[in-house]
């Protein structure tokens, strides 16, 4: 007589189906995540915020990839910017320096000990608060010097103004730019609404299996997510060309546009015992020509655009504002002061700015020694 087998009921058969599954989307995950050594090709810590438009999560960390398949870890700290714990808030001592500004001065693309923040701290010994949030402009320089500098009262602040973004964002607020979705930065302020589910924004912002999908379907996964910054550079060499007159001409009563930010600055350190410095931050085509190559475009002379750095130094000048033009360093260091597959400063760029900006700092604290 023969045993008879055991007939699975509908429900064991759906719970063996829906393992298998989960097991096999585990593997696929898994495999996604070595092939990619974990890392993206944008960054994934974005979270909306109704003053700067963006914001990152603090407390986490992700890994970027580079085109050319370089990669770099990110970590936030509890305010939510790039680094280590920040010290505790002051009432009095004036100390330190706070630095303001874009991907640029946040570091992307190279690690954190290799960026701007890092090495100033490293050649003056005085801790440097990094307050720089990619896609973040002039206007959230202000706001963000405005929210930290009663709080941490830096003796410096580093007012960074990037010519890749800055100049044609000046009048707009991030919030009218920037939105976000999932961790991901993006120009299109409908993502701010959405079906909503629970683990919706793991599986859309951390799941390489996920991020691969939406790849392939795609084609380019910029078309919707990306870092927040701007423009290509190609694009933005050629617009600061078409728009160099337009920018100084709606600029009075200063050279640049840029100014009516710097000077709002300036104005809240007036009450706290700050000194603002003005940092005028080149494109990496305005450095060197060699830089097209990347882009696969055609080089045009940007000389004409250098002016609107020189227009913004002397705005600084006029105003009594320490002020660093960063073109001759940066074409000192030259070639290789930016990022082969990007439009960001690499580690010898970050090292020739850095160098730049303690130089500065050095004669101003130098002065200020003598004064007192």
């Amino acid at each position: 007589m023969t045993a008879s087998k055991p007939v699975l009921t509908f429900r064991a058969k759906a719970a063996l189906s829906l393992l298998s599954l989960a097991l096999s989307l585990a593997a696929l995950e898994g495999a996604a995540r070595v092939l990619r050594r974990s890392a993206f090709p944008y960054l994934n810590l974005f979270e909306a915020d109704a003053r700067y438009g963006v914001r990152l999560h603090p407390r986490d960390q992700t890994r970027l990839r580079s085109r050319l398949g370089r990669v770099t870890d990110i970590t936030t700290n509890d305010l939510g910017f790039r680094g280590k714990s920040w010290p505790p808030p002051v009432s009095q001592s004036v100390s330190g320096i706070l630095l303001l500004g874009d991907s640029q001065m946040f570091g992307y693309g190279v690690n954190e000990e290799d960026a701007t923040a890092a090495k100033i701290e490293q050649r003056l010994g005085m801790p440097v608060l990094n307050a720089s949030v990619p896609s973040w402009g002039p206007s959230e320089s202000v706001l963000a010097l405005s929210d930290l500098a009663p709080k941490y009262r830096p003796r410096f602040v580093l007012f960074v103004a990037n010519a890749a973004n800055d100049w044609f964002e000046w009048a707009v607020p991030n919030t009218r730019r920037t939105t976000a979705r999932d961790g991901w930065a993006s120009g299109d302020l409908a993502l701010r609404s959405g079906l909503s589910f629970p683990g919706r924004e793991w599986l859309l912002s951390r799941s390489h299996l996920v991020f691969a999908a939406r790849e392939l379907w795609e084609h380019r996964a910029a078309r919707s997510i990306g870092t927040g910054e701007g423009s290509l550079p190609a694009e933005t060499a050629t617009q600061l060309v078409h728009d160099r007159e337009r920018l100084r001409k709606t600029s009075a009563p200063h050279r640049s546009p840029v100014t009516s930010s710097l000077l709002q600055a300036r104005e809240i350190c007036r009450t706290l015992g700050c000194t603002v410095v003005a940092v005028a931050l080149p494109l990496d085509l305005q450095v060197d020509p060699r830089e097209w190559r990347k882009y696969g475009s055609s080089p045009i002379d940007l000389s004409s655009t250098e002016s609107l750095l020189e227009d913004f130094i002397a705005d600084a000048d006029e105003e009594g504002i320490p002020a660093i033009n960063l073109l001759a360093p940066l074409r000192e260091a030259s070639p290789g002061a930016f990022l082969p597959d990007d439009y960001h400063l690499s580690p010898k760029g970050h090292g020739a700015v850095a160098a730049s900006i303690s130089g500065q700092l050095r004669q101003l604290s130098r002065f200020a020694e003598v004064v007192r």
